[in-house]
């Protein structure tokens, strides 16, 4: 059964999301709803505590079976694994660790088959990573409203509780916690900013409802022939159906791109905004704009929901399908690109920031070794290098400073 589908080809996934997968199998497994040997578990676990990372194809696997089966593989002997990034066959494995390949009972192939684990293994990195995008978002947006010079009222507490949104409310409470007491203010203010805890606050209740789902499917059995002890039964259903996790993953991706597109005009409009320009600079910052619309213009792209497809297959039995691998990895590159977009209005900012920061401006510590790295006013300033840094500064984001303790969701 594992050979028939282990099929795919082209892209492999992350060795982050399989080494996800294979928990999610060994938790699911160990529910004992699955009919699997405790030796089948245990095999499992020795691959995940050695980093031993079955390698699994994506590319025509719409759904998590034709994964699952390259996940499986290798306890067989069969399929490839990957080691410390070098890729090796699953048959090398007995000589290297003294792992016999498993000879499976019945329904063990079934039950290594069948689940929702790479759909939620993607939905989780999507989960984690988002939770922290949305305090970034928060914590640059107000840089990039203190550089425009934006009035800070409509993020007053009253303004928020005449509509009392959770997110809202977190949202404002986070741009006040991290403003500066900057009195420069501008008449015209875009909407890209005074409506940041609106906008930043919906994505934050979006992200909180899929978070309800992810939670739930982690704590789930999900293979279909499912084993009753106490009673004695064994019953079909349809528990690996991704249908669930297609929806939240189009919701994510759906809020995600609303953050990537308010950022993206919060960055026209710091470089629009002439006067904070250097002069020789100004064309060159353009392309930081002209950049964060062409990956915005693709977000949109990847947030069409897929949840919506149903391909027809041969397989009439499988006629309705829930498309969760697609809406998956569809959803991780969108992840991507909303902190690419954020790393985009980081870097507008920095460079528009007039003077150093004020010592009373709670930013200062966490930003001014990183603006003096970035090194704006030297000779050797370079877009390109500035923005790489810029996006693994953020990938390395230090969340544990005191302003950030009751900023997250």
């Amino acid at each position: 059964m594992l050979k028939s589908y282990a099929c795919g080809f082209g892209r492999t996934a992350p060795d982050t999301i399989v080494k996800l997968m294979l928990f999610l199998k060994i938790q699911s497994l160990s529910y004992g709803y699955s009919g699997v040997h405790l030796k089948t578990v245990e095999r499992l676990i020795d691959f995940f505590n050695n980093d031993i990372l079955p390698v699994v194809y994506l590319e025509g696997a719409p759904d998590d079976r034709i994964s699952l089966a390259n996940m499986a593989l290798p306890l067989i002997g069969e399929g490839e694994v990957r080691i410390n990034g070098k890729v090796f066959s699953a048959c090398e494995l007995e000589a290297q660790y003294g792992w016999r390949s498993l000879q499976l009972g019945a329904k063990e192939g079934e039950a290594l088959l069948v689940g929702t684990q790479l759909t939620t293994a993607y939905a989780v990195y999507c989960l984690i990573k988002s939770l922290k995008i949305c305090v970034l978002s928060d914590f640059i947006a107000s840089l990039s409203a203190d550089v425009f010079g934006a009035d800070a009222s409509p993020f007053l507490a009253e303004v928020q509780a005449v509509r009392p949104h959770k997110g809202q409310i977190l949202t404002a409470k986070n741009l006040r916690t991290f403003l500066s007491n900057n009195e420069k203010k501008e008449q015209y203010v875009p909407e890209a900013f005074y409506a940041i805890p609106q906008v930043h606050g919906a994505v934050k209740d979006a992200i909180a409802a899929v978070r309800k789902v992810i939670r739930t499917e982690i704590n789930s059995a999900t293979d279909n022939t499912l084993i009753f002890q106490e009673l004695n039964a064994i019953f079909y259903g349809g528990n690996s159906h991704t249908l669930p996790l297609s929806f939240a993953l189009d919701y994510l991706a759906i809020a995600l791109t609303g953050l990537g597109n308010i950022s993206e005009r919060r960055t026209f409009h710091l470089i629009n905004k002439t006067e904070h320009l250097p002069n020789k600079k100004t064309l060159d910052f353009w392309v930081l704009q002209r950049m964060g619309e062409g990956v915005s213009v693709e977000n949109k792209h990847l947030a069409v929901p897929t949840s919506a497809e149903n391909p027809m297959l041969i397989e009439k039995r499988f006629d309705i399908k829930g498309m969760g691998g697609s809406a998956a990895v569809k959803c991780y590159q969108l992840v991507e690109n909303i902190q690419q977009l954020l790393a985009i209005e980081l870097l507008t900012a920095m460079l528009f920031l007039e003077n150093q920061f004020d010592e009373n401006d709670v930013k200062r510590v966490i930003l001014q070794d990183f603006r003096n790295d970035l090194k704006i006013n030297k000779k050797s300033f370079s877009l390109k290098k500035s923005l790489e840094k810029t996006i693994r500064f953020l990938e390395n984001f230090d969340f544990s400073h005191q302003i950030f303790q009751n900023s997250k969701i």
